[in-house]
C-alpha cells in the first residue's frame, strides 16, 4: 500500500498530548495519527450506516402509518400477521373485521 506525506497544522497542546499518547503505546507520531485517523473514518463510517438505518426506519414507520390511514373504516390491519405471512410462517390474513 502507497503512504502519503500529509502536511496538517495542529495546534501545540494537541502536539504534545499525541506525542505523549503516542509514546505510551509505543508508536511513532504518524503511526499514532494513522491509527486514530483510521478509527475516525469508521466511527463516522458506522454512524452514517446507523443514521440510514434510522432514517429507513422511520420512512417504513410513516408509510404505515399512511396505509393505516387509508384503510376504510371499521378494518383492522393486523401487523404482525402480515410479517409472519410475509415470513411464510403463516397464511396471508391481512385484513379482518
Amino acid at each position: 500500500m502507497a503512504a502519503y506525506k500529509v502536511n496538517v497544522s495542529l495546534p501545540e497542546h494537541l502536539v504534545s498530548e499525541i506525542d505523549e499518547a503516542a509514546a505510551e503505546l509505543g508508536l511513532s507520531r504518524s503511526g499514532f495519527i494513522a491509527e486514530a485517523s483510521t478509527r475516525y473514518v469508521a466511527d463516522v463510517r458506522d454512524l452514517t450506516a446507523e443514521e440510514r438505518r434510522r432514517k429507513d426506519m422511520e420512512r417504513a414507520i410513516e408509510g404505515l402509518r399512511r396505509i393505516r390511514d387509508e384503510m376504510p373504516e371499521g378494518y383492522h390491519f393486523d401487523y404482525v400477521a402480515q410479517i409472519r405471512a410475509d415470513r411464510g410462517r403463516d397464511t396471508p390474513s391481512r385484513w379482518t373485521k
